[in-house]
């Protein structure tokens, strides 16, 4: 027998106000991304992400989640297209 769990534990989130920023903020076009060269996992990407974006990414593991993360904040390397990051931007990543 396992005792019943009182409360919930809770995560609390705080968001400073953001600075303003002209568009865009971040953007990918034409990406090509992966780890080893030649063996792209994501080919052929196009996002642009603005101050009032909300994007969720939800899908099975494996299918190139983390990698276009990682390559959206500028973790990870382009195999080729083009990448931006704005120079005031601060990325904070919570997995």
């Amino acid at each position: 027998m396992i005792d019943e769990i009182a409360e919930d534990p809770t995560c609390v989130f705080i968001f400073p106000t953001p600075e303003k920023l002209g568009p865009p903020l971040l953007r990918l076009n034409e990406a090509k991304i992966g780890y080893v060269a030649g063996k792209a996992i994501l080919d052929n990407v196009t996002i642009d992400v603005g101050l009032d974006s909300r994007i969720a990414v939800v899908g099975p593991n494996g299918a190139g989640k983390t990698t276009l993360l990682k390559a959206l904040t500028g973790e990870l390397e382009l195999f080729d297209g083009y990448s931006y990051i704005h120079n005031k931007l601060r990325i904070g990543f919570f997995t």
